[in-house]
């Protein structure tokens, strides 16, 4: 079975709405699959809805990276709804609490 994230445009923003653990080639797959349909629509601020996520690793944050990059190249933003629990002491640990803007909207 194919892994989707949901993706929608929230206040002039895109938005991915990541569900389940963001921890395998599976799930990295659907995040870029996500990202593209984003990008590809010409958005340039996406949001990651992390919400619904419990276990993050080095492929799920690799994953991110790439998003960030791309859209880092193109003058674009990245954002995170507000971060809890194992995933918000992950991006603490890492630092990217302080390269991803919180989108409290």
């Amino acid at each position: 079975m194919d892994l989707e994230y949901q993706t929608k445009t929230e206040n002039g923003k895109g938005v991915i709405v990541v569900e389940g653990d963001l921890d395998n080639e599976q799930a990295g797959e659907a995040l870029r699959a996500a990202f593209s349909s984003l990008f590809n629509r010409g958005e340039r601020t996406i949001v990651l809805d992390l919400s619904k996520v419990e276990i993050i690793n080095s492929y799920g944050i690799g994953k991110i990276l790439m998003c960030y990059k791309r859209l880092k190249a193109e003058d674009g933003v990245l954002m995170v709804k507000p971060l809890t629990g194992f995933v918000k002491e992950t991006f603490e640990l890492l630092m990217l609490d302080s390269l991803f803007p919180v989108d409290a909207g």
